[in-house]
């Protein structure tokens, strides 16, 4: 039948055509088909193993066979066991691939939870007592609960006079006071007091002092070391030495509170009695005495009597003997030029201080229920105080 074809193509050679060009079309149709094939089938392989090297051709593979390892067997015999293949390798692969790690969410707090979270911090922050104990807590929350707060407080008269004394007081944060100042004559005046004391406090310009009554009170003194303020009271140095960290903890973060609290008091009738004369060749005294606390601690004070035994005036404490007896020199001169500043206090009586040339605090003088019995006191003290001996315990100057 071949042969026919060829015959009929020689006598017509226009047919040949007709047939041989739909017959090599089909042959590169197949032809392109294999290749493409085979181009799939190799990048599936690479995708398969992407680290593995290209297959080796029929010609390397026939001359050069797959190598295999020697085991030995139970017979000390050498056993060759061919090495893995293409295809088990991918298997040993994908079974060594570490699995991924599952992440959960957290969940959202409840407020339950958060309520709980707020009730433990509460409770671990009742025992700080330090102010460097800065924890991590919002600023606002820390100041509303462990500041304290400057309180003004203004002394009304109840027969509506024109005089008015302000004074304030550094309360801690559950309303204990710890200190109190001197009065002043103004509003402005305590507001701008509060700055100094506020200012002093930071710097740490406290002296603890044995008192005359042998307890312990702190002083705060200005950068001259004059004296702006007394603390309270305690029984000892410890206690004492505590009311001063306390004090200083408040005072960085007190706020000043802006409710002026009234004290009314009732000043009693005054009198113009005058002052009785003296007789000729009266005489008081200045006595200068001593305290010595249990843990060793001494001070010295002076003090001065009129002849009838009334205390005049009471001198601060002195650290030496030769302290007070100077202090006493000083004291006269003081009272010889009239240094004197009448004020109300805080609890409705009168009382004077004896100020220096500077207007500054030397001593104070008795509690008195009308001004004008403190004016006489004034006159009592000019007038012994020039006359009066120095008397003293010998043992005191050994």
């Amino acid at each position: 039948m071949f042969d026919k074809i060829i015959e009929y193509c020689k006598n017509e050679p226009f047919h040949l055509w007709t047939v041989a060009v739909p017959l090599a079309l089909i042959v590169l149709i197949t032809i392109a088909l294999i290749i493409t094939t085979a181009k799939n089938e190799r990048t599936r392989t690479k995708e398969i193993l992407p680290s593995e090297p290209e297959a080796k051709t029929a010609e390397e593979t026939e001359d050069n066979p797959p190598p295999t390892i020697q085991e030995k067997t139970s017979s000390n015999e050498v056993q060759q066991i061919p090495a893995p293949t293409v295809e088990e390798k991918s298997e040993n692969i994908e079974e060594e691939k570490p699995k991924r790690k599952t992440t959960r969410k957290p969940k959202a707090k409840t407020d339950l939870d958060k309520d709980k979270e707020k009730a433990m911090l509460h409770d671990e922050l009742k025992d700080i007592n330090t102010d460097l104990d800065f924890y991590e807590e919002d600023i606002s929350d820390r100041v509303a609960r462990y500041s304290g707060k400057w309180v003004i407080c203004r002394i009304i008269t109840q027969d509506n006079s024109n005089e008015e004394i302000y004074f304030f007081e550094l309360h801690a944060s559950n309303g204990e006071r710890l200190l109190s100042s001197e009065e002043y004559t103004t509003y402005n005046g305590a507001i701008r007091g509060i700055e100094t004391h506020k200012n002093n406090i930071l710097r740490d310009n406290f002296r603890i002092t044995l008192s005359k009554k042998g307890d312990y009170v702190f002083k705060l003194l200005n950068g001259k070391n004059v004296l702006l303020c007394m603390g309270e009271h305690y029984a000892t140095k410890a206690r004492c030495e505590s009311a001063i960290e306390s004090t200083k903890r408040f005072a960085k973060t007190a706020f000043i509170d802006e409710n002026i609290q009234d004290h009314v008091v009732k000043v009693p009738v005054e009198t113009n009695a005058p002052v009785p004369p003296l007789p000729d060749g009266y005489n008081g005294k200045w006595i200068i005495d001593c305290k010595i606390a249990p843990d060793g601690d001494k001070v010295y004070f002076f003090e001065l009597f009129a002849n009838n035994g009334e205390r005049l005036l009471s001198s601060e404490e002195y650290t030496t003997y030769i302290g007070a007896v100077n202090g006493i020199h000083t004291h006269k001169m003081n009272i010889q030029k009239g240094n004197f500043r009448i004020s109300l206090t805080k609890h409705g009586d009168y009382i004077y201080k004896l100020l220096n040339s500077n207007n500054q605090l030397l001593c104070l003088g008795e509690h008195y229920k009308t001004k004008r019995a403190c004016q006489n006191a004034i006159e009592s003290v000019k007038r012994f105080a020039l006359n009066s001996p120095i008397l003293t315990d010998p043992e005191l100057t050994k």
